[in-house]
């Protein structure tokens, strides 16, 4: 079965996690994907060590998350030769793919003007920290920065009068990574259906925005607290905890049709037509109470006396699960949100792009991200160049 993006060219010129993580969904559903890398270090993202448990056995895990399934020519593009070879490259391509900020990409001489006069019908994608208008279209920023506290996300996240909550490992990034995904796969879809390409921009903060989007269009409204009081404490939108310490999400958005059977399932059957708790405007009114109610029968008991009869109630609620129940979640395992791959004889997972095709998450054979420079001369070759010419920017460093 052909895969979505088979045939699809990209030339990802980026670095970490944000960008990177675009390409590999779309990677991970047939395009090529060729990373550009300066010879010596690579990527940064190879060699950085920030003590977060990224290797396993000399095995950098987000390296393999962010680049499986792609190819590296390592390419010094500041000199005239490897400019070169990477314009030529472009010529061969469908997208150009970056995360440099603009001051870079002009000082090396790759803005689109620059690619489209090589390859007109070139997608020119591009991501960064504040996007690419206004004062701070240069400013760096990661998704601590961009995403988790310029965006808001931290404010909305953190409790009033508490420590600032400290974000999870590549939050902001792989949220934004969706955004662009979806930029280059409607770029394509218009350039197929229009032969126009387009420029495709976004970045962390547009992306944080978004994600907030209720707060921000909701804040429209006079008085709308982020934090308020009765928006933290809706009793069946709230989290009771076990007698061993399993918490339960309840989720009853509409709770006309619930609110009864889960009286039932709680033995509380007299709430049912109790007046404080008999709609929703009183049970708001009385949240605290209820609360203290529901919390006290719950936590009577542990949570496998409760499973059977919350497995049978057709509502929406959860159980809070750590990371280690989603790595063992027989729903993740058939849905398949995860890649088996070995690398360097080691087994590992990676995690696949949320979005499945015909069923399919990701290709059968994934391969391991690859070394730095790993496809240099192949991909030369292809271009044209001989193996004297790739022998001879090989010793002058242009290439690795």
């Amino acid at each position: 079965m052909a895969n979505v993006f088979d045939g699809v060219r990209i030339v990802e010129l980026a670095q970490y996690v944000f960008v990177p993580g675009a390409s590999v969904m779309l990677a991970d559903q047939g395009a090529e994907v060729i990373k550009i890398e300066p010879p010596g270090l690579g990527d940064p993202y190879r060699t950085l060590k920030i003590g977060d448990g990224r290797e396993i056995d000399g095995v950098n895990l987000a390296m393999e998350q962010n680049n499986r399934n792609k190819k590296s020519l390592a390419l010094d593009l500041k000199s005239e030769e490897g400019r070169e070879a990477l314009l030529r490259l472009v010529e061969t391509a469908d997208v150009f793919l970056t995360s440099l900020r603009p001051k870079a990409i002009r000082a090396l001489r790759l803005d689109v003007d620059d690619l489209r006069a090589r390859n007109p019908r070139i997608i020119y994608a591009r991501g960064n920290g504040y996007g690419f208008k206004g004062g701070e279209a240069d400013k760096p920023g990661f998704d601590s920065s961009a995403f988790w506290a310029r965006g808001g996300m931290c404010y909305a996240l953190t409790r009033p009068g508490q420590q600032p909550t400290s974000p999870r490992p590549s939050l902001g990034d792989h949220t934004s990574s969706l955004s662009l995904a979806y930029g280059i796969a409607s770029a394509l879809f218009k350039r197929a259906a229009t032969g126009e390409p387009s420029v495709v921009e976004t970045s962390l903060l547009a992306t944080a925005v978004w994600v907030l989007s209720g707060d921000v269009t909701y804040s429209q409204k006079p008085g709308y607290k982020v934090h308020g009081v009765q928006a933290t404490r809706p009793p069946l939108k709230y989290a009771y905890t076990t007698r061993d310490g399993r918490i339960i999400q309840l989720m009853l958005l509409d709770p006309r049709p619930h609110w009864v059977p889960l009286c039932r399932l709680l033995g509380l059957e007299a709430l049912a037509g109790d007046p404080r708790f008999v709609d929703n405007e009183a049970r708001t009114q009385h949240a605290d109470e209820l609360i203290d109610l529901i919390q006290k029968v719950i936590g009577a008991k542990d949570w496998a006396d409760w499973a059977p009869a919350f497995a049978a109630w057709d509502a929406p609620w959860e159980l809070i699960r750590s990371i280690d129940d989603v790595i063992s979640d027989p729903q993740v395992h058939a849905n398949g949100m995860f890649i088996p791959m070995t690398v360097g004889g080691q087994k590992i997972r990676v995690v696949a792009g949320p979005t499945a095709f015909d069923g399919c998450t990701a290709l059968a054979d994934a391969a391991p991200s690859p070394d730095l420079g790993e496809q240099t001369a192949a991909l030369l070759a292809e271009l044209g160049y001989s193996p004297a010419e790739i022998a001879a920017l090989r010793a002058r460093s242009v290439v690795q």
